[in-house]
């Protein structure tokens, strides 16, 4: 059937889109620190929340074309569900919006978290898969001579967004406080007054960026190199889907 892989091409292109012009109307996001999920909270809040339809869209309607040209079994049916998880769980990130660095950690922010993560695993280790079906059937192997290597970069580079989203909510909690209880102790019983709110001042920085959405300070002098990659996680992120969004539109041509 040419109508649902037609769709998912255009669901595809729809998406880079609606993504391309939220990033745009919102230029105070930094494209290289700042996670996609963040532009909902911008000019271009309902654009943004399309895209994430259209991206979730572009998988499901996938899902529904690949059983036709794949071997029957069990592999085929991991494969499918996998990516079925990329797409529903892309199109449910439209409900439920990330917290923005700085803010008050909500339910709502975890939920998107949560769900992002998992999509993101299943996504590529349903590329994988499907991938491999599609190499061993004579219809399809042409066209897994460019998914699987399109597949196998997404899974590299989807644990380097990770580690680099790691890295910049690490970065963005800054140091531990320094402990002033010995320093209380020995105060003059007039300056107690004076030292607990110095001592307390720490603790309103201790608002955390969430691991999808974090957008690191500079590293300090000497900071490891695992530390540094948090100020490009925001670009891993859109390469990494990039990659997913690629490897749809190749499959779907391929079929």
């Amino acid at each position: 059937m040419v109508l649902l892989p037609a769709l998912a091409i255009v669901a595809a292109v729809a998406w880079a889109v609606l993504a391309v012009v939220a990033q745009v109307m919102t230029p105070d996001q930094s494209v290289l620190r700042m996670g996609m999920s963040g532009l909902v909270h911008g000019r271009a809040r309902w654009l943004m929340k399309a895209a994430f339809v259209m991206r979730g869209f572009a998988a499901l309607a996938l899902v529904a074309a690949l059983p036709a040209s794949l071997p029957r079994g069990a592999m085929m049916i991991a494969g499918l569900t996998l990516f079925w998880l990329w797409g529903a769980g892309s199109a449910l990130l439209a409900l439920v919006d990330t917290d923005m660095p700085g803010e008050k950690p909500t339910w709502r922010g975890a939920a998107h978290a949560v769900i992002a993560l998992v999509a993101y695993v299943a996504g590529v280790v349903g590329m994988v898969v499907l991938s491999l079906l599609l190499r061993d059937e004579a219809a399809t192997a042409d066209v897994a001579r460019w998914a699987l290597p399109i597949a196998s970069v997404a899974v590299v580079a989807v644990f380097v967004k990770n580690a680099a989203f790691g890295a910049a909510a690490r970065a963005s909690r800054g140091p531990a406080a320094p402990d002033t209880r010995d320093a209380r102790s020995i105060a003059p019983a007039g300056r107690a007054d004076h030292a607990a709110p110095e001592a307390a001042a720490p603790e309103a920085a201790t608002l955390t960026a969430p691991p999808q959405l974090a957008g690191a300070p500079a590293p300090a002098s000497g900071a490891s190199p695992a530390r540094g990659l948090g100020l490009y996680a925001g670009l891993l992120q859109r390469v990494f889907l990039l990659l997913v969004m690629v490897w749809t539109v190749v499959v779907a041509a391929g079929l």
